[in-house]
């Protein structure tokens, strides 16, 4: 029997030719899932973040995925050819053995694609030449601060140019670097603080909690009546919600 190709997730923008190459099975997050033979992963470029699964963990974790309930429903042809829907077990080892890990990876993965895009929307902020400069800007303005007799080469010139002394310019450069560290910091704090969250759930249940406080992915109304995010009318029997759900990124 031959063996099932791995199962490759990653965002499909960053290498189109993967539609080319693989097979979709599905997608979360915007982020693909494509089965995958052996020898192209790697063809893969280094910058392309990615993950890769086997064939049966990749199946489990994406047709279960934020699946809490102990059966669902199947779909199948009697002898006339008529529809009829059943009741089937859920196995419930699936979803700490597949599921959890499976989702906890995959939101991971989009967790650090999105603070990868703001980092470089911050890094793109300032011109080309400006980036290129800022270590010998640091530099020059770290030395002149402890001492005005150091000789510069390039704050000095830049300082003229704005009308500024070079001590009034070599604060400056000082002071947007401590800017610039607290943004990036402060990024980083925040992905790792939304990851370790993450990765303390300890059910897929608490996992979709996650998705829904922080991607504005809506669990299922039998879900937030479990919750205790929604309540039930007994006469009607209409599910609502006690606060509106908000989509989108919440972070």
């Amino acid at each position: 029997m031959a063996t099932k190709p791995d199962i490759i997730v990653l965002d499909e923008e960053k290498y189109p030719h993967i539609a080319t190459v693989g097979t979709k099975v599905g997608e979360n997050l915007a982020l693909e899932y494509y089965e995958l033979d052996d020898e192209q992963f790697q063809y893969i470029p280094p910058h392309v973040h990615y993950l890769r699964f086997d064939h049966d963990t990749a199946t489990y974790g994406r047709t279960l995925w934020g699946e809490t309930r102990s059966m669902k429903s199947e779909y199948s042809l009697d002898g006339d050819s008529n529809q009829v829907k059943e009741k089937v077990a859920i196995d419930s080892t699936l979803g700490a053995k597949y599921v959890k890990p499976f989702m906890i990876a995959v939101i991971t993965l989009k967790i650090q694609e999105i603070f990868e895009e703001r980092y470089s929307t911050l890094y793109d902020s300032w011109g080309f030449l400006e980036r290129e400069t800022w270590t010998d800007q640091l530099c020059e303005a770290t030395a002149y601060i402890a001492d005005n007799s150091f000789e510069t080469k390039l704050i000095h010139r830049l300082a003229e140019v704005r009308g500024l002394t070079t001590a009034d310019f070599a604060a400056i450069v000082i002071e947007k670097q401590e800017a610039w560290k607290t943004k990036v910091y402060d990024l980083a704090v925040q992905e790792q603080t939304l990851i370790t969250k993450l990765k303390s759930s300890a059910n897929v249940m608490e996992i979709v909690v996650f998705l829904e406080d922080y991607f504005g992915e809506s669990m299922t109304s039998e879900q937030c009546l479990d919750y205790g995010r929604c309540t039930q009318d007994d006469t009607t029997g209409l599910i609502s919600r006690k606060e509106s759900i908000k989509y989108g990124i919440q972070f």
